[in-house]
């Protein structure tokens, strides 16, 4: 089952909050995710930054300060960057959002790509998504072994796909998931994941 790519957004057993971001791609498969300071970018592998668009390039996870406060950010796309910019209130992040997603519609590519995105606060978590039908952004309380996921292909229902008994509390552990585990070992053309876990003000940041 291919589901394209894919923000995974939550708050393990023991409560650290959490993003991910499986990327896989039948039509661009040469690239990869890297690591950068405090944000997790989609690169090209090899020579495919000659040949391939610049908008499949992007950083799909960034860790924002609001306040002294820490905030989440995985997307598929330049919408990272800017939600990220221009977050000044925590109670306006979902009117900042939804105005982004608005502003800039699905991928101008054949397939009208949606937009992806999630965001995890300790106060909220939200997720959603721009495509042909248009805003589909909701807003989830952060409950400990709960996690909610959404894709570019497929599994577009937002608040449908959950897990209910979250058990990774790692970076690592959570890239295995969406790597190997169920459901996700189902999903094909694979290319890379990333997770970022928060905890006691500690971050975890690693790619596959």
């Amino acid at each position: 089952m291919y589901i394209g790519r894919l923000c995974l957004i939550g708050v393990s057993n023991t409560g650290k909050l959490f993003v991910g971001y499986r990327l896989s791609s039948r039509s661009f498969p040469d690239r990869i995710i890297d690591i950068e300071s405090n944000s997790a970018k989609v690169i090209p592998k090899g020579d495919s930054s000659q040949s391939y668009p610049s908008h499949l390039f992007y950083n799909c996870i960034k860790i924002a300060n609001l306040n002294n406060r820490t905030i989440l950010i995985v997307s598929n796309g330049p919408h990272t960057d800017y939600i990220e910019k221009v977050i000044t209130k925590e109670d306006q992040i979902m009117d900042h959002a939804s105005e982004i997603l608005n502003v800039l519609g699905h991928e101008q590519d054949e397939q009208r790509t949606p937009r992806i995105l999630g965001i995890a606060t300790e106060e909220q978590l939200i997720l959603g998504l721009i495509g042909e039908n248009g805003l589909d952004l909701k807003t989830f309380e952060p409950y400990p072994g709960k996690a909610f996921f959404v894709s570019t292909s497929q599994l577009q229902e937002v608040g449908e796909h959950i897990i209910k008994d979250f058990k990774a509390e790692n970076a690592l552990e959570i890239i295995r998931l969406l790597k190997e585990m169920t459901p996700f070992n189902k999903f094909t053309n694979y290319l890379g994941a990333v997770a970022a876990v928060l905890f006691n003000g500690r971050l975890d940041l690693t790619c596959d």
